[in-house]
């Protein structure tokens, strides 16, 4: 029989060193060093087997190895931040006082020069997660993630719009719960659990 249900279990990286308050999407930017009473438990509440994936940038991947030593995520191109293009390493205040005329109201649609728009994120994400959920049937996936991403899955999960998804809040080292099951041949969400944080007894 084939197996019908897929666990994802999705954590977005700590904090970037320095201002988190910049475009940094496709920069290779160091994070800040994990707690240890953080990574604790939130090690707690991941299953002790699973297959591990994430972005390719090394901040992801140092959430991963703070979590569970030895573990090499299977970098997953389109599970990499946003690429913001020519706004990549500028404040959001300079983007935003040079871009006044843009629809900061509805910000997914935002595509910045030589970049990609959060709706654009939203689709490359989607069809990575179903296919990984093909793949990897019956398991559970511990993804490693940016604020992006995460975002892109929730909307794919629960049939957010873009527009909608921005709306999700996503802090770093937080942990979101995502079930994906195949019943009768239709796929089928369920949450688990959003945004849950975890801090240091």
């Amino acid at each position: 029989m084939t197996p019908s249900r897929t666990d994802w279990i999705w954590i977005r990286h700590a904090s970037v060193q320095g201002q988190e308050a910049r475009y940094f999407g496709h920069l290779d930017v160091n994070a800040e060093a994990v707690h240890p009473g953080i990574a604790a438990a939130l090690t707690r509440r991941l299953p002790a087997a699973a297959v591990w994936v994430g972005s390719p940038l090394v901040r992801a991947r140092m959430a991963a190895m703070a979590l569970r030593e030895g573990v090499d995520p299977i970098a997953i191109p389109d599970f990499i931040e946003q690429d913001y293009g020519l706004w990549q390493g500028r404040s959001h205040n300079d983007v935003y006082a040079a871009n006044r005329t843009l629809d900061w109201m509805n910000p997914s649609g935002i595509r910045p020069p030589e970049g990609e728009s959060f709706a654009d994120v939203c689709v490359r994400v989607a069809g990575a997660i179903e296919r990984l959920s093909e793949h990897y049937a019956g398991h559970s996936i511990i993804a490693l993630g940016h604020q992006t991403t995460v975002r892109a899955a929730i909307a794919h999960a629960l049939g957010l719009t873009p527009a909608t998804a921005m709306r999700v809040d996503v802090a770093p080292l937080s942990m979101s719960r995502l079930t994906r099951r195949l019943v009768n041949g239709e796929v089928q969400w369920s949450v688990g659990g959003l945004n849950i944080e975890f801090g240091v007894s």
